[in-house]
């Protein structure tokens, strides 16, 4: 039986995914469908596309997808694990969450497994995973607040350039305080640690100890910083640059920071579970950006369709392959 507490998270859930769905709608409604028109009638565009647009747009995205695993293949660390071995299992996380209910939890259990399978410690992939989570998004983040500097310059410059350079002048100056004031941060983390603990199972708290030293390790190491500085910036970088491939093969030049911006603000908002990846929220955004700075609906439309093709579908069957040549290589999978 359900106790009267059990069911109060229940409700809210409920409450959350009515509100996410009528968000979606609206969303849909009045912001995505309306650019949608203007290209029904210019699709054979995209029948006329150069093949050595695809491919230049396919050689980032994949180029996109190995600098990502070259961050999980740092925070592993001493872990004796393939990197073709980190690369498939990054890559087929990649696609399930993008196909299968609760993505995101299914493929980091999924990605869980791959990577255990081929000899990384528990604790070490617990660690990896918290710190991918929130590291991508500060990298993503330091790429936003740069691209703002030279935007408040612009003639068009608005308060939201403002207020998205003054939030990452706080993050940044958090983080620096944080690697200055680590010892007395790692104190207060500790008492908090402690809390939390009280409140778990017995046989739980000595796992969840070790993650959170790992943890820690993991981030005081120098290797790790510059990983995320150069290997998760340029995860997001590339994934900009098909973005900016595909608005040039449609003819339209766009300079990095209009292109910047928009791709930042839709993959910030994406970050806000509403939709599983973002689905309909990043193009809505991006399309929208890419208007307000003077490109063409219809060649906005395009391009970021085209992008998200790529970038959010194509990974999919890659994922299916990648996970077959795993199966076939370790049998890590029990037959039914």
């Amino acid at each position: 039986m359900r106790s009267a507490t059990g069911t109060l998270p229940v409700r809210y859930r409920r409450v959350w995914s009515a509100v996410s769905l009528v968000l979606l709608v609206a969303l849909i409604e009045y912001v995505v469908l309306p650019k949608l028109a203007p290209a029904r009638d210019s699709l054979d565009r995209v029948t006329r596309l150069e093949p050595l647009w695809i491919a230049a747009a396919v050689a980032l995205e994949a180029a996109s997808l190995v600098s990502y695993s070259l961050v999980t293949r740092a925070l592993l660390g001493g872990s004796r694990v393939r990197f073709s071995w980190i690369l498939r299992s990054d890559v087929t996380g990649y696609g399930v969450s993008h196909v299968v209910p609760g993505g995101a939890a299914t493929a980091t259990a999924l990605r869980f497994r791959l990577l255990q399978s081929g000899g990384a410690r528990t604790t070490d992939i617990t660690a990896t995973i918290t710190a991918e989570a929130i590291g991508s998004y500060l990298a993503l983040l330091l790429i936003a607040w740069l691209t703002s500097i030279p935007a408040l310059f612009l003639r068009d410059a608005t308060p939201a350039y403002l207020a998205m350079f003054l939030i990452g002048l706080v993050a940044i100056a958090a983080g620096v305080l944080a690697v200055r004031e680590r010892s007395a941060l790692e104190r207060f983390a500790a008492r908090l640690l402690r809390v939390l603990l009280r409140r778990l199972p017995r046989r739980v708290r000595p796992w969840v100890t070790s993650v959170a030293l790992r943890l820690r390790d993991l981030l005081a190491a120098r290797e790790v910083r510059k990983a995320f500085l150069i290997w998760g910036t340029l995860n997001w970088l590339l994934d900009a640059a098909v973005l900016w491939t595909f608005l040039l093969a449609y003819g339209e030049l766009v300079g990095p920071v209009p292109l910047l911006l928009a791709y930042c603000a839709a993959n910030l908002a994406a970050a806000v579970p509403l939709t599983p990846g973002g689905i309909a929220i990043v193009e809505g955004i991006a399309i929208s950006t890419l208007i307000g700075f003077g490109v063409p609906g219809e060649t906005a439309v395009l391009a970021v369709l085209s992008w998200r093709l790529l970038q959010f579908w194509a990974p999919v069957p890659a994922a299916g392959l990648c996970y077959l040549s795993l199966r076939a290589q370790r049998g890590f999978l029990p037959r039914r």
